[in-house]
């Protein structure tokens, strides 16, 4: 490495100095990409001034040290364009990680809310079914009941018919026996009306 001349390491002092409270107040801020910017800045301006005096000055150590600082400072500023890059990219894909989440989450909501209203929908139908065929074995059963009473009033007005004329043939039987023993009494009364007048008869003869 070439030294520098006596003006070089004057001009090299007085950057320090002028740069001081630039550095110190990066030292202190948080880290940011604009806090790096800044100090990449102020790494070209010290490099340039650097260059411009060796330039004037004649000074070799000074000029490369100014092209040393230019080129580090043009490393830095790749590496923290590619940080950059690289960070948009993480937070790129973590934004479509999100929003796939996001998605897979919707989309399971959706399958919730549908396998419910799928479930809602099955139970009020089986409930349907089974209220209808409540209502089908009701009315069956009432269909039957009154069959049956139907039945059984058409068996009583038969047993009851059957009653009556079995009634009504013992009354006309009952009648022609009064009316034969009826006609048996009136008849023995005549043979004895007959059979005493004849003995009357007899008698006053």
């Amino acid at each position: 490495m070439t030294k520098k001349s006596i003006p070089g390491r004057a001009v090299d002092g007085a950057l320090k100095i002028a740069r001081a409270p630039v550095d110190k107040l990066l030292d202190v801020a948080p880290e940011s990409r604009a806090a790096k910017s800044l100090g990449l800045a102020v790494d070209r301006t010290d490099a340039a001034v650097r260059r411009g005096a060796g330039t004037v000055l004649r000074d070799g150590g000074l000029t490369q040290d100014a092209d040393m600082r230019s080129s580090a400072t043009s490393e830095r500023d790749r590496a923290l364009d590619l940080r950059a890059k690289a960070e948009e990219k993480v937070q790129s894909a973590e934004a479509r990680t999100d929003q796939k989440q996001q998605e897979a989450e919707q989309r399971k909501q959706k399958a919730a809310a549908d396998a419910k209203r799928k479930r809602e929908q099955a139970k009020k139908q089986r409930d349907q079914k089974k209220a209808q065929a409540q209502k089908e074995e009701e009315q069956r059963k009432k269909a039957a009941s009154q069959t049956a009473a139907q039945k059984k009033q058409k068996a009583a007005k038969a047993t009851k018919a059957e009653k009556l004329e079995e009634l009504e043939k013992k009354s006309e039987a009952l009648e022609v026996k009064e009316a034969a023993v009826t006609a048996q009494s009136e008849a023995r009364r005549l043979e004895g009306s007959a059979a005493n007048a004849k003995t009357k008869r007899k008698t006053n003869s």
